[in-house]
This record gives C-alpha cells, sequence and structure tokens, in this order.
C-alpha cells in the first residue's frame, strides 16, 4: 500500500510461482498480528482497477481480483504504484496458468 505515493503499509503482495506444478498470489496483512491468504492464479476470472482524483495525481490504484473461492469472491490490493500496469503483468500470468491447465473461464461456473 502507498499513501501520497509512498510506501507506508504492513501489507505484502507477492506472486510466486512453482515451477511447472502453480503459481499464486500471497498476501500478508499486519505487523503484530498478521493474516496470510493464498490463491491460485486460475482462479481469478476478472481484474478491475479503481482510481480516484488523488490516486490518478500519485499515479497509483485499487486493483480488485474477482475469483472463484470459497472464502471470498473479491480480493482488493490498495494502493498500487503503476495499477494497470501491474493488473497486465497479474492478467499475463493468469492467461498462462489457465493455458498451462488446459481450462477455460466456463468451467468455473459449473
Amino acid at each position: 500500500k502507498r499513501w501520497a505515493g509512498l510506501p507506508l503499509s504492513f501489507t505484502r503482495y507477492f506472486l510466486i510461482e512453482k515451477p511447472d506444478q502453480w503459481i499464486k498470489f500471497f498476501s500478508s496483512v499486519g505487523l503484530f498480528n498478521t493474516v496470510d491468504e493464498e490463491l491460485y492464479l486460475f482462479r481469478i476470472f476478472d481484474i478491475t482497477v479503481e482510481q480516484t482524483f488523488t490516486n490518478k495525481i500519485f499515479n497509483e490504484g485499487t486493483i480488485i481480483l474477482h475469483v472463484n473461492d470459497e472464502s471470498s469472491s473479491t480480493i482488493e490490493i490498495k494502493r498500487v504504484l503503476n495499477p494497470f500496469k501491474v493488473k497486465e503483468m497479474i492478467a499475463d500470468y493468469v492467461e498462462f496458468e489457465r493455458r498451462r491447465r488446459g481450462m477455460k473461464v466456463g468451467e468455473f461456473y459449473s
């Protein structure tokens, strides 16, 4: 997360790949009490970017991942620097993971 363009948060996000097995999105929130979550990238079916006027000034925004997961239907990645570039990077990894598994978006709604 960022505030006024400066990194200031105890929230971290990671994309980690175990070669030839999976790519996962991890989030870790908190300093003393932490909450760690993980998500297989192929579960993401849509990505949205939201920017307020202030976000546009500092070139940051919120990336919303719409997912097919039991724990939550959306994941928000807040105050990301260069959000459109990061969105495209995530989308590329999602498509790569789906191709590798031979999956299509329609398979999630069964």
